[in-house]
């Protein structure tokens, strides 16, 4: 089902959507959940790469992903009523919660605000909220009303909108 992943703050169990990654305290708005690192393969080697792998590869710049195996960032599930985001600091993603969550709550991001303009990925929704779109694609082509939230939220990176 999934490898068991070490971490003092969360733990990955089975969720809705298969597994996801659950908090182990709780966290308040605006504080940096842990750090996404992995693997850095250009987008050339992301065309050779199986699936599931692809799938799971964080945007980290114009010609860079990261693959994140068997970490906590491995297993963050999409909603489109996320409760973090994905944020670059100094050379470095976090992962970043957008309001308190609580001690056992589920970690959940927009996977549409790091598919930039040139991403042709994309996945049917199953995250089961009310403002469910159906369909996980590119930031672009997300509601005219969610992308100006996002950005003035700044939910979205600035590296996703500069590309």
């Amino acid at each position: 089902m999934y490898k068991k992943v070490e971490s003092p703050d969360f733990v990955i169990k089975k969720s809705r959507n298969g597994c996801g990654v659950f908090t182990k305290k709780d966290f308040s708005a605006s504080e940096r959940l842990f750090e996404i690192h992995g693997v850095f393969l250009t987008c050339e080697e992301d065309e050779d790469l199986d699936e599931e792998t692809r799938n799971n590869a964080y945007r980290f710049d114009k010609d860079l992903f990261i693959s994140a195996p068997n970490t906590v960032a491995d297993y963050v599930n999409h909603s489109c009523n996320p409760n973090a985001r994905v944020e670059k600091i100094k050379n470095k993603l976090y992962m970043v919660s957008l309001y308190s969550i609580p001690k056992g709550g589920e970690v959940f991001f927009d996977y549409s605000t790091i598919l930039a303009n040139d991403d042709v990925w994309e996945m049917k929704c199953n995250c089961g909220e009310q403002n469910c779109r159906q369909i996980v694609k590119k930031f672009n082509l997300l509601p005219h009303k969610v992308q100006k939230k996002y950005i003035s939220e700044k939910i979205v990176p600035q590296y996703i909108l500069d590309i």
